[in-house]
């Protein structure tokens, strides 16, 4: 019997090489935005040995650089699409900078000099420079410009996109285990000041190593040809408003539909603690029933998110492949999601059923982390879409919109609890942990908070993530011409 022939691997094929090593590529920025999120406040307040400084500088440095990102952003984008191609190709160069910059900020915000604690203006400098160095290196970590040279094939970019999100998420986990590793330093040390900054230069040192192991696996293969003349411009940024209605349909997708995940788990913790664990009678909370389900609230952030992830290639592949398609059906699911905890509250069923409230953020969990691939498969198709109508390469510029979204709506969530939190009346006692405010307006509070976490999402989830992205002008047929054309408008990429 004659031997099958061993078939050829398409140029667009994605080997284990280029998935493992877009995966450990991902771990220094993952692990620098743990730092970041979970442990940057409490060292500045209690360990950096500042005092009330701490508080306000870090208060401060965390605000203020929301509002510099709206400038920093689009210079970033300017810069990285005004590159040209080198040995190692257009965006790839940028990675190792993000590596670098994001390894020394981190360490040495941890590693504050015990010489200048005393010295206010040179605290400031320090925390400034290196907390910026950060988040600059940060910013020029976007993985879908380099998965987009990568490959041209829907397919294959697929492969390159699970691994770093499932890693980021594992790394996420162990994040949780920080705390108890400082601890275990501080008895060897005698200081919690020393042991932050032996876990930061030891992880960050770990996780940089890791990720220029990743960076020298992958490799860009689709470089558009560049005019040697052509300079990305301020015009540049106005032409896509004109000629990317995909990006523009996308932008105005994101602006609804980028507020479900931060609206959901804005509340959870407070709608929990006044419907399971509060005696409407008298104030007083149940911590120990409170620990509890507010432990399962942590985890409806992580393990649907986790199940979404793992089954979305074979939903992708029951859709054939339409990722816009499956982007719209995974919307309309996190929609009915909230629609179902919404009803069920105005009901007067939800306060009776925790089983009801965690199952329906459950529910809402999974189409977030089923929805991920999809939508991140449109923004690679955006910045090939830019190329193909304007004939430049302005992928940069095309997510600066929405990374700056992104980082307002977590910001806008928070001040929409607030300021529900003000209008009751809201007034707990620092000592005790009991409820001193008025009692009668507690339902009112459970209204409003399963307002914010289910009712305004299914109206964001369907009017931006089915309505709006059903605009999405770009088909198989365009599709199809689009590949035909960047494929004749390539350079050599990494040699």
């Amino acid at each position: 019997m004659a031997r099958k022939e061993k078939q050829p691997k398409s140029p667009e094929h994605i080997g284990f090489k280029e998935v493992f090593g877009a995966t450990a590529l991902s771990t220094n920025n993952g692990l620098a935005a743990i730092f970041m999120s979970t442990m940057f406040m409490q060292y500045m307040t209690d360990y950096a040995g500042l005092g009330t400084l701490g508080a306000t500088l870090a208060t401060t440095l965390l605000f203020a650089a929301r509002i510099i990102d709206a400038v920093d952003d689009p210079i970033q984008g300017f810069i990285m699409d005004n590159a040209k191609p080198g040995k190692h190709g257009k965006y790839k160069p940028f990675f190792l900078l993000s590596i670098i910059m994001t390894t020394v900020g981190i360490a040495c915000l941890y590693a504050l000099p015990d010489s200048i604690t005393t010295k206010p203006a040179l605290v400031t400098v320090w925390v400034i420079f290196f907390y910026f160095l950060y988040d600059i290196g940060a910013s020029f970590y976007n993985q879908n410009l380099l998965f987009r040279t990568m490959t041209n094939d829907a397919s294959q970019r697929n492969k390159l996109l699970i691994g770093p999100r499932l890693w980021v998420m594992i790394l996420g986990m162990m994040g949780a285990g920080l705390t108890a590793i400082v601890v275990a330093i501080q008895k060897s040390t005698g200081s919690f000041k020393t042991a932050y900054m032996v876990l930061a230069f030891g992880a960050m040192g770990i996780a940089g190593l890791l990720s220029l192991l990743g960076w020298f696996m992958v490799k860009e293969r689709h470089i558009v040809e560049q005019d040697p003349d052509d300079r990305v411009k301020l015009a540049d940024f106005i032409e896509l408003f004109k000629e990317n209605k995909a990006m523009v349909v996308n932008f105005f997708k994101n602006l609804f539909t980028g507020f479900v995940w931060t609206f959901l788990f804005a509340t959870p913790t407070y709608y929990v603690r006044y419907a399971y664990c509060f005696d409407a009678a008298t104030g007083v909370v149940d911590y120990e029933k409170l620990s509890t389900y507010s432990l399962i609230v942590s985890m409806m952030m992580l393990l649907p998110l986790l199940a979404g992830t793992a089954i979305s290639t074979p939903i992708l592949k029951a859709f054939k492949y339409d990722f816009v398609k499956m982007h719209r059906f995974s919307f309309l699911m996190e929609g009915l999601g909230g629609l179902v905890l919404f009803a069920a509250q105005m009901l007067g069923i939800l306060e009776k059923v925790p089983a009801l409230f965690f199952f329906g953020m459950f529910f809402m969990g999974l189409f977030i982390g089923v929805n991920f691939l999809p939508g991140q498969q449109v923004e690679m198709e955006i910045m090939d879409y830019t190329v193909y109508k304007t004939g430049k390469d302005r992928s940069a510029l095309t997510g600066v919109l929405t990374a700056f979204l992104n980082k307002g709506q977590s910001a806008i969530s928070t001040a929409l609890v607030g300021a529900v939190l003000i209008a009751i009346g809201y007034n707990v006692d620092s000592v005790s942990g009991n409820y001193v405010g008025e009692l009668s307006r507690i339902p009112a509070l459970l209204d409003w908070m399963v307002i914010i976490m289910a009712g305004i999402p299914f109206v964001l989830a369907i009017v931006g993530g089915v309505l709006i992205m059903g605009k999405y002008p770009v088909d198989a047929e365009e599709r199809a011409k689009m590949k035909a054309f960047l494929e004749s408008h390539e350079t050599t990429g990494e040699e």
